[in-house]
């Protein structure tokens, strides 16, 4: 599918041209953290255009700020259901490891048995 060619009618602000947005923008825009890690994703076009329309705000430089900024308030907004699936996927690694080793150890004694024969 072909890109829709982008627009952009405002050039970004620094955050502290509006001081009351400047607190959220750093919360969500990882408080100084560099963001280094790369995530491809593919999005329809109503969200492409909430990612345009941040950017044409001038609150964010980029599609990627903007997709940043929405990736953690959403992470922020669902906190609970994310430590609830942290809860069970580190119950259900206890179990992988717990079943990983009772294997091992069963064919551990399926191979001495047939050696000792």
């Amino acid at each position: 599918m072909p890109r829709k060619p982008r627009q952009v009618f405002a050039a970004a602000l620094p955050s502290c041209a509006l001081p009351e947005l400047e607190e959220l923008l750093s919360r969500y825009g990882g408080g100084g953290e560099t963001r280094g890690n790369v995530v491809m994703v593919r999005l329809g076009d109503q969200g492409l255009k909430a990612l345009d329309e941040l950017v044409e705000t001038g609150l964010f430089r980029s599609r990627s700020e903007s997709a940043a900024f929405l990736i953690a308030a959403g992470i922020e907004a669902q906190k609970d259901v994310l430590d609830e699936a942290a809860k069970h996927t580190a119950e259900i690694n206890r179990v992988r490891t717990r079943l990983r080793s009772a294997v091992a150890e069963k064919l551990k004694s399926s191979s001495r048995q047939r050696t000792k024969r």
